[in-house]
């Protein structure tokens, strides 16, 4: 996000426009008070097999286990599997990418869907060999064909992993995603719908695939149980800073004052070592398990606040260019962003016309997972990372925020076709 913000700041130092009530990006679902009251279950280790329990009665799957990340507990599945190779969409996660190298795999990326930004069926078929392992997402939330998939990687013996990190609590056909591959994995991770900082678990769903009991007892790297004190101290400051009061004032001048400071020359990036980080070395702690317990009570609220504004955003932009990519038949309810494109527009100028206008847009995954000698033939998957901007989708945005926040947005796009890019 801080890379697509960095060109377009520079020239806006100093405005007045950065003292307007600027809505923030993300802000967590779990509340201050939620955040201390899970303090009780800090050294209650039953609330682990509390919760554990209550993602059996959801997902309606006997075997659930714990890791310290979604992407732990990808390179944990994966290092059970004898496959060397693994199809992944090019537009996700990049942790995802480092998940499959961690556990000594070979990647293989599929383009993308325009329309929905998922890697469907008919992208992994074209790669798909026997002996693969598919690793499908939803990205934001947005439901892939997860059937056909499952499918396709039964004909040719092939092993599925559904990445469900953002699409807790989102359904297709009244099922839940992450119920449907060999191997769902469901993430607690801080910009997640059900935030607990760190953390996943890992749904079951073939227990002839995998040894439920050696899975139970894999990890990736040595592990130490730790209560994540300054995880917790971040999540207060977190919650206090991203406040609408707030916000505008004195949280987004700072991050765009960081972002412009960035070098936007090519750099190496370090590869994440899994032994070095939490999220990799620090089991899921019964503190966190608590936290998402207290959110699960109230996640049909949350599903029906998040279905609301996923409705003024679909009315507002049903007849202008802006483009949207969730279907007729998807479940609104469970989208973690509500994504959008400016088609023949640069983002980089949509990026600069918003912040005039009062509004700050998310933009993630700013390049393909391939090498740069493969984007050619992953035309869709590169046009999503230069083109595809978030609205938020959160308990505390209210409905008339949302709409206004949307009517800022088509102005942004009227802006724009007034002043073409350069």
């Amino acid at each position: 996000m801080e890379i697509a913000h960095a060109e377009v700041t520079r020239p806006l130092k100093g405005t007045s426009r950065l003292r307007n009530a600027f809505i923030a990006p993300n802000r967590l679902e779990t509340r201050n008070w939620e955040l201390l009251a899970a303090l009780g279950s800090f050294r209650h280790l039953q609330t682990l097999e509390d919760l554990r329990d209550a993602l059996r009665q959801i997902t309606r799957r006997k075997h659930v286990f714990f890791a310290p990340s979604c992407r732990s507990a990808i390179a944990q599945v994966l290092s059970m599997l004898p496959n060397h190779e693994v199809l992944l969409p090019a537009f996700t996660c990049p942790v995802v990418k480092r998940a499959v190298e961690v556990a000594g795999k070979r990647a293989v990326y599929v383009d993308i869907e325009k329309k929905t930004l998922n890697s469907t069926s008919a992208e992994y078929a074209e790669k798909i060999r026997p002996g693969s392992v598919l690793l499908p997402t939803h990205l934001f939330g947005i439901p892939t064909d997860i059937e056909e998939i499952c499918e396709l990687a039964r004909d040719h013996g092939c092993v599925t992993i559904e990445d469900a990190a953002a699409a807790f609590g989102a359904n297709r056909n009244g099922r839940w995603l992450g119920t449907f591959g060999d191997v769902g994995i469901f993430s607690f991770e801080r910009s997640k719908r059900l935030p607990a900082f760190r953390g996943a678990a890992i749904i079951i769903n073939n227990d002839q695939l995998i040894d439920p009991a050696k899975l139970a007892a894999q990890r990736v790297v040595s592990t130490k149980q730790a209560m994540p004190f300054r995880d917790l101290a971040f999540a207060l400051v977190h919650n206090v800073a991203t406040h609408p009061l707030l916000y505008g004032r004195f949280t987004l001048p700072r991050l765009l004052r960081r972002s412009a400071k960035r070098c936007l020359a090519p750099t190496c990036e370090t590869p994440e070592i899994p032994s070095e980080t939490p999220f990799y070395s620090h089991d899921f702690h019964s503190y966190q398990a608590g936290l998402v317990l207290h959110m699960l009570r109230r996640i049909d609220g949350i599903r029906s606040h998040i279905a609301r504004l996923v409705s003024i955003y679909r009315d507002a932009f049903r007849d202008t260019p802006i483009q949207t990519f969730l279907g007729s038949e998807s479940d609104g309810a469970g989208l973690l962003r509500f994504p959008i494109a400016f088609p023949g527009r640069e983002r980089s100028q949509i990026l600069r016309l918003a912040l005039q206008r009062g509004v700050y847009l998310e933009t993630n995954y700013e390049r393909p997972l391939a090498e740069e000698s493969e984007h050619a033939r992953l035309p869709n998957a590169l046009w999503a990372a230069q083109n595809v901007v978030l609205l938020p989708l959160y308990k505390s945005l209210s409905p008339k925020n949302a709409a206004d926040l949307a009517r800022k947005v088509i102005a942004v796009e009227t802006d724009a076709s007034l002043y073409p890019a350069e």
